[in-house]
């Protein structure tokens, strides 16, 4: 072990893999400032060049181009009530209101702290866990991994909580297109129409990419056509404003007084970063709401730094935690993790408990990565956070062109297969009709990607047990996950139930 600590120092401590990271952070928080654009869209457009780099930099930087955008979300947020990430979405609650009272330098340096220790908490904690659950995760069979990819299958639907309907249909979509292609076990042809491209199935690249920055493309050539049309010259005139960050100085008494708030939402961010499907907006939004009842400052919700503090702390904690689940068992906490996981993949590298004996040097090197970017990224935007405010202003029509000759490029880039491209076209349009109809694009990313491995694992089950599934009623870990995830449906239906009535009330009210 002690080895592989040091293997890993060494390999995150060189003078290229330091730049990398400041780029991520550079790259993540200017992305995550301009509203309909994400740090996420850039991790996917950069992903398919990481197979160039070493895994422990190419890690590193998708990771701190995340931790940016985290925070690079919140200063649109404070500043115009318009947040750059759906994460940074409470954070705009009391951050634009301290914004009208002159105050949102003040807002940002705020935020900036709540961003920096919830995330350092999350990545605390993702070392002296990680390792442990992988141990444990040494002793799991196939049944085991069954139980617990059904767990994270209905934890993936909490993203969908009142339209739970939605949330089925994307996963059934995402298991269905995984099947697509060779079977595993047999080698026989599935779903490919007679298409040889398609017997081979879909490019995790393609798909992640189509789904995750094509969407966003044609929204924001939906939005400029309608702009047009209806020539706003309001809302023109009102980008091009100078913002001025107004009070920025932040005393040593208004942090610790957000002390107790900051570790508290942190410590939720990193509980729902550890629980794959959840993400940081749900984290962000738990983290106001617990922060409003462990706060004292009577003006929580009308201009409180606790107000920004505690979402800030909450989403951030999200950054380095949903990586617990992904090292330790190979299931992508979130989106962002499914990510890593493709990056990895490209790698040649399967997370999951072996990666901790096969590549002890590689996690340790990107722990180190990790904690290099929480660094960068507070001393970045502590001093050059009037830099990036300047970002808010680049016209989204030139954004455009260059995004799609990046998704074009990384895609074809990745195989040199022009069927790539076709393919992230489609699920480019996919995802922009599902998005219209507040279907999680997230449920179907997380069932594509876990659906093979969910596969693999059943038929070796069925095929141990004699096609029987009493091998679950005889395994503890597995009886336990299967249980609890019959609870959590059954939950979420009353729950479903419980809100549809209530909306039917207040109609008829």
């Amino acid at each position: 072990m002690g080895a592989d600590i040091l293997s890993g120092l060494e390999m995150m401590f060189q003078p290229q893999h330091v730049i990398l990271v400041f780029l991520g952070v550079m790259l993540g928080t200017m992305l995550g400032a301009i509203p309909g654009l994400s740090s996420t869209m850039g991790i996917a457009l950069l992903l398919p060049i990481t197979f160039t780099l070493s895994p422990v930099a190419a890690i590193a930087m998708l990771t701190a181009m995340y931790k940016g955008g985290l925070f690079g979300g919140s200063i649109s947020s404070i500043l115009f009530n318009a947040p750059g990430t759906s994460a940074a979405a409470a954070t705009g609650i009391d951050g634009y209101q301290l914004t009208k009272q002159g105050k949102s330098g003040k807002a940002i340096r705020m935020a900036l702290i709540g961003s920096s220790v919830g995330d350092l908490i999350g990545c605390i904690t993702l070392i002296l866990l990680a390792g442990l659950i992988a141990k444990a995760a040494l002793m799991f069979g196939p049944p085991e991994y069954v139980a617990i990819i059904l767990f994270a299958f209905t934890m993936v639907l909490g993203v969908a909580e009142r339209a739970l309907m939605k949330g089925f249909l994307a996963l059934g979509i995402g298991i269905l297109i995984s099947t697509v292609g060779y079977d595993p076990v047999t080698g026989v042809p599935r779903f490919e129409f007679g298409s040889m491209e398609m017997s081979s199935g879909f490019s995790l690249i393609a798909v992640l990419i189509g789904l995750l920055a094509v969407p966003e493309v044609f929204r924001q050539i939906e939005d400029v056509i309608r702009e047009k049309i209806k020539d706003h010259k309001e809302k023109k005139a009102e980008q091009k404003v100078d913002v001025q960050l107004g009070d920025s100085k932040l005393t040593w008494k208004e942090v610790k007084g957000t002390r107790k708030v900051l570790f508290t939402s942190a410590g939720i961010g990193t509980f729902i970063g550890a629980l794959p499907g959840l993400g940081p907006t749900i984290a962000a939004f738990m983290g106001y709401r617990s922060g409003k009842k462990i706060s004292k400052d009577p003006n929580y919700g009308k201009g409180s730094l606790h107000g920004v503090a505690a979402p800030e702390a909450a989403n951030s904690a999200v950054a380095s935690a949903n990586l617990i689940p992904l090292l330790a068992l190979g299931i992508p906490g979130d989106v962002e993790a499914a990510l890593i996981l493709g990056a990895l993949t490209i790698q040649g590298i399967t997370p999951g408990p072996q990666i901790f004996v096969n590549n002890g040097a590689i996690v340790y090197g990107i722990y180190a990565g990790m904690i290099m970017a929480i660094i960068m990224n507070f001393v970045f935007n502590w001093y050059f956070v009037k830099g990036v405010v300047k970002v808010k202003n680049i016209s989204i029509s030139v954004m455009i062109p260059i995004i799609l000759v990046l998704c074009i490029a990384g895609t074809f880039g990745y195989n040199q297969n022009i069927f790539d491209i076709k393919v992230m076209f489609v699920f480019g349009l996919i995802g922009y009709i599902l998005n219209k109809f507040g279907i999680p694009t997230t449920a179907l990313l997380i069932g594509f990607i876990l659906t093979p491995i969910f596969e693999r694992s059943l038929r070796q089950t069925l095929a141990l047990s004699d096609n029987g599934l009493l091998m679950f009623l005889e395994r503890p870990i597995a009886l336990v996950f299967i249980a609890i995830t019959l609870v959590t449906i059954v939950s979420y239906f009353i729950k479903s139930r419980a809100e549809k009535r209530k909306d039917e009330k207040s109609i008829t009210l």
